[in-house]
């Protein structure tokens, strides 16, 4: 990993562990634990932890948001596109069963029967 740990470990405050946080937060989308992910950027795991979860506001400190990694959906969203849409009007033309379509589009089957339904 390219990321280094910096020499002076004292408080440096929220703006200053930008970089950190940038670590951080690519190394729990690679699949790390909260205790891994710190170990690697040299962060402690309750900062970790309010890092992933935010922080609810109290008398001392003003809430925090947690981190937002922008990550786009890996698999199909809620709704059908239109090309799906087309590619299920097509098939069903061609007398494909319901499963097939469902299993050509990665979808479930109770998706493509409810499309046909509406």
């Amino acid at each position: 990993m390219d990321f280094e740990i910096r020499e002076d470990r004292t408080a440096q405050g929220r703006v200053k562990l930008s970089r950190e946080r940038e670590a951080y937060s690519r190394l729990m989308q690679q699949g790390y634990t909260n205790a891994q992910a710190c170990r690697v950027v040299g962060i402690d795991s309750r900062t970790g932890r309010k890092w992933r979860n935010g922080r609810s506001a109290d008398r001392r400190q003003k809430a925090a948001p947690p981190i937002n990694a922008v990550v786009p959906p890996s698999g199909p969203s809620r709704y059908l596109t239109e090309d799906e849409r087309l590619h299920i009007a097509d098939r069903l033309r061609e007398k494909a069963t319901i499963r097939a379509i469902a299993a050509e589009l990665g979808r479930s089957p109770s998706t493509i029967s409810r499309e046909v339904r509406r």
